[in-house]
């Protein structure tokens, strides 16, 4: 069968995401979750589960203190604990992400895209909040380290003892390869010590 993967949200997610992974099972009651899932495990490899439908296109999230156990003994559990609004990047509030307990690794997304464009909203989720993280003006252009500070600033809630990764999206072969190996450079000299770059948005 290979290793089971659970995956759900603790805010909400796209069902087209969900879709793409397995079988999408939601109730707000969290024993009903939990056999639903263990069922679809033991027959597939992978399933999502949310509380509900929040619409067409959404589904939300469980609560974080859930996860421990809806969470397959023999499997992977991947959390999506926090959102962008589909845009490449956020200014991470001081409650985000919303972790389970337990959690052993803590994925921090960025877009290379958004650099070297304007701080504004269509680039950026929360404009306001990652001036504030990045140390730079909203309409000012993002550089690598007001990029590589916000990220940073988006894993300081993760508990001690947690591996923590950056991963750095839309980056494709010359000028964003260039310009994302600057930003890898600037988490590395602030401690953050994996940094994964991949050319999907």
């Amino acid at each position: 069968h290979g290793v089971k993967v659970l995956v759900t949200p603790t805010t909400k997610m796209f069902v087209s995401e969900g879709e793409w992974v397995g079988r999408i099972l939601t109730s707000e009651d969290r024993d009903e979750l939990r056999r639903e899932a263990a069922e679809v495990l033991s027959v597939e490899g992978a399933a999502v589960v949310g509380s509900s439908f929040l619409s067409r296109d959404r589904i939300g999230g469980v609560e974080p203190s859930w996860v421990p156990l809806l969470a397959p003994e023999d499997g992977v559990t991947l959390v999506e604990a926090d959102g962008s609004r589909r845009r490449p990047l956020k200014g991470t509030a001081e409650h985000e992400p919303f972790l389970p307990e337990g959690a052993t690794l803590v994925v921090a997304v960025g877009g290379i895209s958004a650099l070297g464009e304007p701080l504004e909203e269509e680039r950026v989720h929360r404009p306001e909040v990652f001036s504030e993280l990045a140390g730079i003006s909203l309409g000012h252009t993002i550089n690598a380290e007001a990029f590589a500070r916000a990220l940073l600033a988006g894993l300081r809630s993760v508990p001690d003892g947690t591996r923590r990764v950056a991963l750095l999206a839309d980056v494709e072969p010359g000028r964003s390869m260039s310009v994302a190996s600057v930003v890898a450079h600037g988490l590395w000299r602030e401690g953050l010590r994996k940094v994964v770059l991949r050319s999907l948005p």
